[in-house]
């Protein structure tokens, strides 16, 4: 599948990037916490071609930790990290990953994940 697996623990966040990645006509599975996204992909990691990971998920493990399990189950998937401090911190995540820094557009991000997947981006009014 085609699927993106978006892990922000902002729910106000994960909404608007939400609907930008699915107004671009792609299929979103929310995580609210590193728990549930780790149960995701456990459950079925290969469904997903793209991670959208925030750095800072509040408690429990970070972005990176995610995106490093995800990238050992799925080695495939494409990553892109958003976060509100972004300065020196792409040492940490995992090889050929997008840094989005907060705040950013939505709909540029969207634009982002869908060149990343190799997709043309539908554009309003395109049938």
């Amino acid at each position: 599948m085609n699927d993106v697996l978006l892990v922000e623990d902002e729910p106000e966040v994960a909404e608007l990037v939400q609907e930008a990645l699915e107004d671009a006509g792609l299929s979103v599975v929310v995580a609210h916490d590193d728990k549930t996204a780790y149960e995701r992909l456990e459950r079925d990691a290969r469904r997903f071609t793209t991670l959208i990971a925030d750095i800072n998920l509040g408690a429990g493990t970070t972005g990176f930790d995610v995106a490093r399990r995800a990238r050992a189950l799925n080695p495939d998937l494409n990553v892109v990290y958003i976060t509100g401090h972004a300065a020196h911190l792409e040492r940490f995540g995992v090889d050929d990953a997008l840094m989005f820094p907060k705040p950013f557009d939505p709909s540029e991000l969207a634009d982002q994940v869908t060149m990343i997947m190799g997709r043309p981006r539908p554009r309003r009014g395109d049938a």
